[in-house]
């Protein structure tokens, strides 16, 4: 039975949470040769209950849904989304570039314009302390909770593990760990960078199949399973490159107002697009946008502990505090400014009386939701130089 037609099919107002998890597992994967009671996949954070504490199974529409995080609900046809050119063909790519064969095609090296100096915070979901970003021998990516980012003088990037993950027990063959998934695919997407330094010819969407290739050899051989969203950006001279699949976010932001924000990709309410071992999504079915930036920009990355939290309103308000009013330029490092909307949008995701962008959204699905989303936070900011 396909996914999508199960999800249809499967909304049972009168089960507990609880019922309906074993309801849909039972149905969907004990005839399935591919997994095991201890190996389901979990494709959604959360399940969220109805006013009337009758709990609801809040996927049973398997359509794509995107938002903006905005209180002036903006138009995605106005002037301030339509400042980017977006790809609509995205071709399949599936070679990883570990070997380079002298019969390939060169690439055509330069010398990059502009380049970025950046920030990162993250403040994991349980704690109230920011997160080292210091890189370990380990990996060049940085975990918080079960997000990663990395940073790099012309990229930048952030996953955001599938937390239902948690809730799957583990024997001896298999780990569930959305953690270590999401830290994999950052650390390749940066080491397949390392590539293409210098290198103008370069796609963000063939970085994250690289990268998500060898994070599924990594995770079969070491018998992890897990699932994440990911966002890339690369800055090659004038054009800000972007792919994304899931609902990690993206705004740049120029003379103090936001002239980007990317949609995100939902199968339907809380079920994002995600990568995994037991996904369907593949990095093929990214969204790819190209952006013509220039020195003064900022760029604002994130998982969706900070776009469900605050919304495009309270991110610039955070930064004009920061900026020059007539120039638009910093005045501070970019890291002071990370730091700050990491700060914001954990109180409030704390606070149970704020209206957020999550809950707003929740609201819409006529489901009951009150206050912000408690999540791990992770937020990359990036000044164009």
């Amino acid at each position: 039975m396909k996914f999508s037609k199960l999800l249809q099919k499967n909304f049972y107002p009168s089960f507990g949470s609880r019922e309906i998890n074993s309801t849909v597992k039972r149905q969907l994967f004990t005839s399935s040769p591919f997994f095991t009671a201890s190996a389901f996949p979990p494709h959604f954070d959360a399940l969220i209950t109805h006013p009337t504490k009758s709990p609801l199974f809040p996927f049973r529409y398997n359509i794509y849904r995107s938002f903006h995080s905005s209180k002036k609900k903006l138009n995605p046809q106005s002037s301030k989304h339509t400042k980017y050119q977006e790809v609509s063909s995205i071709k399949h790519v599936s070679s990883s570039h570990s070997v380079l064969s002298f019969l390939d095609k060169p690439f055509s090296s330069s010398q990059n314009s502009l380049s970025l100096i950046h920030g990162a915070s993250g403040i994991a979901k349980h704690t109230n302390k920011f997160v080292s970003t210091v890189k370990d021998k380990q990996y060049f990516s940085v975990c918080c909770g079960e997000d990663s980012f990395f940073r790099r003088h012309d990229s930048l990037g952030v996953a955001d593990g599938v937390g239902g993950w948690r809730n799957v027990d583990s024997d001896e063959f298999l780990k569930a760990n959305s953690a270590l998934y999401s830290r994999k695919l950052m650390h390749y997407a940066y080491t397949e960078l390392e590539k293409y330094n210098n290198v103008k010819d370069v796609n963000p969407t063939k970085i994250m199949q690289a990268s998500y290739e060898q994070s599924i050899r990594d995770c079969t051989l070491e018998g992890v399973v897990g699932s994440s969203t990911a966002l890339i950006a690369v800055l090659r001279d004038d054009e800000l490159r972007i792919t994304n699949i899931g609902d990690c976010g993206l705004c740049v932001i120029r003379h103090n107002n936001i002239i980007f924000r990317n949609e995100e990709q939902q199968h339907s309410f809380n079920y994002p697009f995600q990568l995994g071992i037991y996904s369907y999504d593949k990095p093929k079915d990214s969204q790819e946008f190209t952006i013509k930036i220039q020195k003064g920009d900022l760029i604002v990355i994130g998982s969706d502990g900070i776009f469900d939290n605050l919304y495009e309103e309270d991110i610039l308000e955070e930064i004009v505090q920061f900026t020059n009013p007539q120039q638009g330029g910093l005045r501070v490092d970019p890291q002071v400014i990370s730091d700050s909307l990491a700060w914001r949008a954990k109180a409030a995701s704390e606070d149970i009386n704020h209206e957020s962008p999550f809950q707003s959204r929740a609201m819409q699905e006529g489901l009951y939701y009150q206050g912000g989303k408690k999540d791990d936070i992770s937020v990359l900011v990036a000044s164009i130089i």
